[in-house]
């Protein structure tokens, strides 16, 4: 059984999820004024016609799309086109017109993503520095692209950013600590497990500055709404048509929505603790969620998953300070699920409360998500080895 090597999956100490160069701010020459409209989208929708406009833009020129960085913009500006799409004009689309489906669903597969806004695009993709020689975290970068724009639909996103760049020494420590036990080496298990454990820290000390500059009222009302899905959603009981797309059938396609379970930081390190769930609908959710990944992630996690037990290994040797530094990390990824719970109890539960008709009990990917936040969070909670 081999350890895993981060490397082979694209991913890094330094970049953790994001991607080893700062994300394209144009895309190549051949797209510019789909590149220009969604820089505008904040302003185009203050209006009513921001579909009129949509339809008339010239044809995307996917070919045009050279490199790797062209394409995952291209992915992100026809995601945050298409979204504004659906939730502008005062009600929901039930149809993408061709100019705009076709190049959302052939990019899609380049990248290997539906077509939909997914966690990819929408933050690890979308950030640029202020200082090009300074750090990737809140205070040294922003947003390329946004719905409505402001501070808190910034600072939501941005907080994500910096908790996956964060999360860099945590994959290096998973590969430290599966080669660990490759090699029966307790002591460079501790040493790895105490890498992991301080950037766990470090991610949930991110997290938990979300309040700094980003508001639960102005969160619900402003930001969420255009990251909605259309699978499970009511006021697309059909899901939306792909014009254009014969893959499609001209059926309707319900996908989730955006949403943090589209991370592969959390998976991971479920699987390098051995953090398990019962199987119930919220796995099965978030099984589903890996579709809306890169792909190299979803085959590291499964990697992770399959390699050498570093829970097993702890268990048998019995020594204290293995003992107690794992089970460090497994209360921080619970305090990671505990703070999320926390969120969406402030963020959302409590504003849909104060919003007549508003549907309080499901999330942007389209789940019943206080109970299952809350589920997952004790069974994290459970599983210290004692």
């Amino acid at each position: 059984m081999n350890p895993v090597k981060i490397a082979d999956y694209g991913l890094s100490e330094e970049f953790g999820y994001l991607p080893h160069y700062d994300p394209a701010q144009r895309l190549s020459p051949g797209n510019e004024e789909w590149d220009q409209f969604a820089l505008e989208i904040p302003k185009l929708l203050m209006g009513n016609d921001f579909r009129k406009r949509v339809q008339a833009l010239p044809d995307f020129n996917v070919s045009a799309l050279k490199t790797q960085a062209d394409k995952s913009r291209a992915m992100m500006i026809l995601s945050y086109i298409g979204q504004s799409y659906q939730w502008s004009d005062n009600s929901p689309a039930t149809t993408f017109p061709k100019k705009l489906a076709l190049p959302w669903y052939e990019v899609g597969l380049s990248v290997g993503r539906p077509p939909i806004l997914s966690y990819q695009s929408y933050a690890s993709d979308n950030w640029r520095r202020l200082d090009p020689n300074g750090p990737i975290e809140c205070g040294n970068i922003a947003l390329l692209q946004c719905f409505l724009g402001g501070q808190d639909e910034e600072w939501f996103i941005l907080i994500h950013i910096d908790i996956e760049k964060k999360a860099g020494k945590a994959l290096k420590a998973i590969e430290l600590a599966q080669a660990s036990v490759v090699e029966n080496d307790s002591d460079s298990l501790e040493k790895a497990l105490i890498q992991l454990r301080n950037a766990l820290q470090s991610m949930y000390d991110v997290l938990c500055r979300m309040p700094e500059r980003c508001d639960p009222y102005v969160y619900f009302h402003r930001v969420r709404p255009y990251i909605f899905g259309w699978r499970n959603n009511p006021s697309l009981p059909n899901g939306v048509i792909y014009e254009g797309v014969d893959a499609y059938g001209s059926k309707g396609q319900a996908f989730r929505g955006e949403t943090g379970a589209q991370s592969a930081i959390i998976p991971a390190m479920d699987a390098v603790l051995g953090i398990t769930h019962e199987k119930d609908e919220l796995r099965d959710y978030l099984m589903e969620m890996r579709g809306y990944m890169p792909p190299m992630h979803v085959k590291f996690i499964e990697a992770v998953e399959a390699g050498p037990s570093v829970r097993n290994m702890v268990t048998s040797l019995g020594n204290i300070n293995l003992k107690t530094i794992f089970n460090e990390c497994v209360s921080i990824v619970g305090d990671f699920r505990a703070k999320h719970l926390e969120y969406a109890g402030t963020y959302i539960h409590a504003q849909a409360q104060a919003t007549p008709g508003n549907p309080s009990a499901v999330g942007t990917g389209g789940t019943p998500f206080m109970v299952y936040l809350r589920k997952h969070r004790d069974e994290s909670k459970q599983q210290l080895i004692s």
